[in-house]
């Protein structure tokens, strides 16, 4: 079985960052402007083109630490078991090891993953997607990444990246596995982000235990040395809609819309409303309509990701005048985060009702 490091870390960082994707490796060709393919199924990125051309980078410097857990990994200071004096790189000076830090996993598989993060890259300029659009059609053409409608999903440009200084991913081989990471105090500390990350000293560890137990990315790479440039720790990704529409934060396959409108988010809605939705697409204009009794739901599915100038229209049905509503998204697929949407309809009659948009 195929261990799916990058989709288990991502999974883990999006109950944070919902939009986010892990580097799980330490891939050092992702970058934003970096244009490539995500597999889904693996969270793998593959690099097409090293920059899209015409972008522009901002760059955010920022200090902070970078902590997630699975359920059931904890990390605590022991004494540190190791004999003699070592070159400690964060100072230059041979010293004797006076901390060390112990990861302990109850399951197979989970992970931990703690940096000192250094900042965030992003493309400045957005726009130049759109405008580049054809180069970046024919780069997916040679890669079976398109088709006559245009940009397949998956294929894109990374738009961010928050970068590390220092830090470590590790990940169980198997239940109940340890690993230990040895040093100078302040070399551990510094490599963690623990009390603070500005100051004298550099990130560094000098000695590890149990590595068989566990898969480990760190950085710096190798005992004994010191982090020197920051490494990539996750990014955002921008794909198309198989269209020219730009999906500006893709967290994985949509294929199709879907809208669910729903009227039991509150017990007291008693209105009964008439839905009806309309929207563009290449193929001309669609419009669908149902019914929704108060305590109930109604959802349109099946709807394409070249929808456009979409309009849903509430009528809540009254005693004399009905009261309508409406809202509108000119394109869902760039709007809808994983290309759904709830609205809520609440009211109590003879209340005003009332239709609120959930974002996913």
């Amino acid at each position: 079985m195929t261990i799916r490091r990058n989709r288990i870390y991502t999974d883990l960082l999006r109950s944070t960052y919902r939009t986010i994707w892990g580097n799980w490796g330490l891939n050092t060709s992702i970058k934003p402007g970096a244009v490539g393919i995500i597999d889904t199924d693996s969270g793998d990125f593959k690099l097409v083109a090293d920059c899209l051309p015409g972008v522009e980078i901002s760059k955010n410097q920022q200090s902070r630490k970078w902590d997630f857990k699975s359920t059931g990994v904890t990390c605590r200071s022991i004494n540190a078991n190791v004999g003699g004096v070592i070159f400690d790189p964060s100072t230059g000076a041979e010293v004797k090891p006076d901390a060390a830090l112990e990861w302990t996993f109850d399951k197979e598989n989970s992970i931990t993953s703690e940096f000192a993060i250094a900042g965030e890259h992003a493309i400045s300029n957005l726009t130049v997607l759109d405008d580049q659009y054809d180069w970046l059609l024919a780069q997916a053409r040679k890669l079976n990444m398109a088709t006559a409608s245009g940009i397949s999903e998956g294929f894109g440009v990374v738009t961010s990246v928050i970068y590390a200084s220092s830090g470590l991913n590790a990940a169980a081989k198997k239940s109940k596995a340890s690993f230990t990471v040895s040093g100078s105090a302040s070399g551990l500390n510094r490599l963690l982000g623990e009390g603070g990350i500005s100051g004298k000293g550099k990130a560094s560890y000098v000695f590890t235990s149990n590595s068989s137990e566990v898969e480990t990315h760190t950085l710096p790479a190798k005992s004994g040395e010191v982090a020197t440039e920051p490494l990539p720790v996750a990014y955002t990704f921008a794909s198309f809609a198989g269209s020219r529409v730009l999906i500006p934060s893709w967290v994985g396959k949509i294929g199709v819309l879907n809208l669910l409108v729903d009227s039991k988010a509150s017990s007291f809605t008693t209105y009964t409303t008439k839905l009806t939705l309309s929207y563009q697409t290449p193929a001309g204009p669609v419009e669908d309509s149902r019914t929704v009794v108060g305590g109930s739901s109604a959802s349109f599915g099946e709807i394409p990701l070249t929808a456009t100038e979409m309009v849903l229209t509430a009528e809540f049905i009254n005693i004399g005048s009905n009261t309508r509503k409406s809202m509108r998204w000119n394109t869902p697929a760039s709007e809808w985060l994983g290309g759904t949407r709830t609205v809520n309809l609440t009211g109590t009659w003879p209340g005003a009702p009332n239709m609120t948009e959930v974002e996913s």
